[in-house]
């Protein structure tokens, strides 16, 4: 079992146990490892023999890393340490090793050797600094949404020993908050493409008059002035409803850390989420506030990453009102109640919430953003969703075309 604690000395302690169906691979190359994508001539014919005893289950093709399930071949566990220890002679295998999960849904959980720390804001950089080192540790960069708030790394092949530093850090006197960066799959929030959400349709020869009313509020405004920021897998930036002069403002891809977010190979949500909130209208498919500017900002990295506090920091600085996010963690099979999914709890990290409390009380010149947030779709509660439920978004649950509340939807006292 190992413990991270969000909300500083007294914050609340999450449990992560051993998920000893898996294992992860992080290749050098940052290729994808698992059959049959891998090339043949990339794996010895021993690592050949293990992986196609082994599923994929999970993927971060950015940093290399893939979550393998074992078969019902590979069960006892000198098995899978033998397996373990064959993948680690690979050439290009940097890291084979176990996997923590969430220990209701058995959901893996992911250990960069990173942390968030953030010391008590009246004390000077140098002592934080100094601090840091004594623990071994490297600034990789200050995090300007927080005073003397870092984004720190532990030495190469530190492991698990990082919950032990942190625990032990956070107990120093000046220190607020630690946590490891403790990273997961990211799901979207699937948008559908018809359009009776804006207005009385017929779709099919059957009439759905189950709008939002927007014809009456473009009466008023169309979201002239308006720049809306959509954080998801990417947006296609040429396309024909985003091409009127001045649309697209401050694009940035905070994963790859470059202005260009673009999406890759199958990645159309950002795409959808966009032109329903501001799409021109010219070709076809409106948005709910077509005049509005567009900051797409593609956030491709795993759910609890710093990348993903990043967003909500470059959002805020560069102009936008409202911040939108369709994405969060893994839902449960909404028809299927019995799902363990349904039972896991995934806690809002210090550093994303830290990072969201900045765009609330900064953005629009001091007023604060406006951060809409997707409940989710797994017919559970939107209070286990750390991310929609937390106080400070609007977490938006799902309606079907009879005005009710849509089977898949998630429920709670957090849905506006």
């Amino acid at each position: 079992m190992h413990t991270v604690q969000y909300g500083g000395k007294k914050g609340k302690k999450y449990t992560l146990a051993e998920g000893t169906e898996y294992v992860v691979v992080r290749t050098r190359s940052r290729r994808t490892f698992s059959l049959p994508e891998a090339a043949a001539s990339d794996l010895s014919s021993k690592a050949r023999k293990l992986v196609a005893d082994l599923e994929c289950v999970l993927r971060f093709p950015n940093a290399g890393v893939e979550v393998l399930r074992y078969g019902g071949k590979v069960k006892a566990p000198a098995a899978r340490g033998r397996a373990r220890a064959a993948l680690k002679r690979e050439r290009d295998v940097q890291f084979a090793g176990r996997v923590l999960v969430d220990r209701a849904s058995r959901v893996p959980v992911l250990y960069t050797e990173n942390f968030f720390v953030k010391f008590d804001g009246s004390i000077g950089e140098r002592r934080c600094r100094r601090t840091l080192k004594e623990y071994g540790l490297t600034v990789k960069r200050p995090l300007s949404y927080a005073p003397n708030a870092f984004f720190v790394a532990a030495p190469d092949g530190t492991g698990r020993k990082i919950f032990d530093i942190a625990a032990t850090l956070l107990q120093e006197d000046a220190v607020e908050l630690c946590h490891p960066e403790l990273v997961r799959e990211a799901r979207k929030r699937q948008a559908f493409p018809e359009q009776w959400h804006l207005m009385k349709t017929t779709v099919d020869g059957v009439q759905i008059n189950q709008h939002a009313n927007v014809e009456s509020a473009w009466g008023l405004s169309e979201g002239q002035g308006v720049t809306i920021a959509v954080i998801d897998d990417g947006v296609d930036l040429d396309h024909e409803e985003f091409a009127s002069a001045g649309k697209i403002v401050a694009p940035r891809d905070v994963t790859r850390r470059t202005n260009d977010p673009r999406p890759g190979n199958w990645d159309d949500h950002g795409t959808a989420c966009a032109g329903v909130a501001c799409a021109d209208g010219q070709h076809g498919a409106s948005g709910v506030a077509p005049m509005a500017r567009l900051m797409p900002i593609r956030f491709a990295s795993a759910l609890g990453s710093q990348a993903e506090a990043d967003a909500f920091v470059w959002a805020a600085e560069n102009g936008a009102d409202v911040i939108s996010c369709s994405w969060g963690p893994t839902d449960g099979d909404w028809w299927d109640t019995s799902d363990p999914v349904h039972d896991q709890v995934v806690p809002l990290p210090d550093a994303t919430r830290l990072a969201i409390d900045w765009a609330v009380n900064n953005g629009r010149n001091g007023k604060g953003c406006v951060i809409t947030w997707a409940a989710g779709n797994g017919n559970e509660s939107v209070e286990n969703d750390g991310y929609a439920s937390y106080e400070k978004v609007i977490a938006v649950a799902a309606c079907n075309d009879s005005g009710k509340r849509s089977a898949y939807s998630d429920f709670g006292q957090a849905v506006h």
